[in-house]
């Protein structure tokens, strides 16, 4: 059938009240000849119309006339617009906007939403990290809640994060529609409708002070050592980072890794595998400082934690006590390529981390030599050496298959 023959709308129809149509919506309602509904908005069409359930849109080829898909709050924001639009590319549609229940909730709350964070957890995974982070550094961070990702869930986590206030909307503009509004606090164990949105004010919100950290920025201790920002800027280059990744800083140390990463990354999901306790405690307080919720710590031998982890996207290996070989066989029985930096300041770790690395593809080695001023009096500055570090990166995909 040619689409010539056919004229799609998708129609955007607010919280679900009739009262919140716009006379658009409600026009193109009236005046269509199918329309594609969820089961929760059929009070909005009138009686006598051909309907077809909104989760079987890919059956409008199959339909003909003025055809109308209609989905709940705005057709521009977590809606299947998209997905339409994607796989129906040669579609001519017309968008008409709704009043979102981010837009309501917001009006309830007196807020603006220029600058909020929008995240959502309905039908989507929301990892733990991402939502605090994101709440941290934000005025106003806005979650579409879900079954899983609740207002109660989101409150109890917010009891982590200091002068938060809530304003939580349940079944917005529907008859049963509540507003509950206070400190995380007070909602942690209350059941809410799974069609709630929450809002969430932070009074102080943290900026960092700079995107990579500076050595002086962190909490330092003698006996615990701490990779050079020099260093530690190549180590970042060549892990190639993004928000999405899965990142395993072994041997962690002081954490000035994983604290780099998370503080650049904030979406990104680290777990910081240490087995000095004294280290560990370093680690947290680092953490503490930065803000950091996206980072997971591990007082552990390696091989005895990575097992029980998320399969990583990438990994950097700062110390094995031993254990190198065994994390690099373990790494590379991964099915997807994982990104490997090591940093080896000894012969003997960068010997055996060459003869396994260089079979692997995307391989590289580099060595750094820092040299940093040191103020000796207030006239005479010299400069002091750093013990050189060797960087051997790549990727776990062997270059050559075996029949090769």
């Amino acid at each position: 059938m040619s689409t010539m023959e056919r004229e799609v709308i998708i129609a955007g129809v607010g919280t679900g009240s009739s009262m919140q149509l716009t006379p658009e919506v409600k026009k193109a309602i009236d005046e269509a000849d199918v329309v594609f509904v969820d089961e929760r908005l059929r009070h909005l069409v009138p009686e006598g119309k051909k309907l077809i359930h909104i989760m079987g849109w890919w059956n409008l080829v199959h339909e003909s006339g003025r055809v109308v898909m209609l989905v709940s709050g705005d057709a521009g924001i977590f809606s299947l617009m998209p997905a339409i639009r994607h796989n129906l590319p040669k579609e001519k549609i017309t968008v008409l906007p709704g009043i979102s229940s981010l837009q309501a909730v917001c009006a309830h709350a007196c807020e603006t939403w220029h600058d909020a964070a929008i995240l959502t957890g309905h039908s989507r995974p929301i990892k733990e990290g991402k939502f605090l982070n994101t709440v941290e550094r934000n005025r106003i961070t806005i979650l579409f809640c879900g079954a899983r990702y609740s207002p109660s869930w989101a409150c109890k986590m917010l009891t982590r994060i200091k002068g938060t206030e809530v304003v939580i909307g349940s079944c917005m503009g529907s008859e049963n529609e509540q507003i509950f509004r206070g400190k995380p606090q007070e909602f942690k164990g209350v059941e809410f409708p799974k069609l709630s949105i929450i809002l969430v004010r932070n009074s102080n919100p943290y900026a960092p002070e700079r995107l990579h950290l500076r050595d002086d920025d962190f909490i330092r201790s003698e006996d615990i050592v701490m990779t050079n920002e020099s260093v530690r800027s190549v180590i970042m280059t060549r892990l190639e980072l993004r928000e999405d990744s899965i990142f395993w800083d072994i041997g962690a140390g002081s954490g000035s890794i994983s604290a780099s990463a998370g503080n650049e990354f904030p979406f990104t999901e680290i777990h910081a595998v240490e087995c000095n306790p004294k280290a560990v405690r370093l680690i947290r307080r680092n953490l503490v400082k930065f803000h950091l919720h996206n980072v997971k710590v591990h007082n552990s031998r390696a091989l005895k934690v990575i097992k029980r982890l998320p399969e990583p996207t990438h990994v950097f290996i700062g110390g094995t006590g031993g254990e190198l070989s065994g994390i690099l066989e373990h790494i590379s029985g991964i099915e997807k390529p994982v990104r490997v930096v090591i940093a080896c300041v000894t012969l003997e770790t960068f010997a055996e981390a060459y003869e396994i690395l260089k079979g692997w593809e995307n391989f590289e080695a580099v060595q750094i030599s820092a040299v940093s001023s040191k103020t000796l009096t207030p006239s005479l500055t010299m400069m002091k050496a750093n013990n050189p570090v060797m960087i051997l990166s790549a990727d776990s995909k062997q270059k050559f298959s075996e029949d090769e």
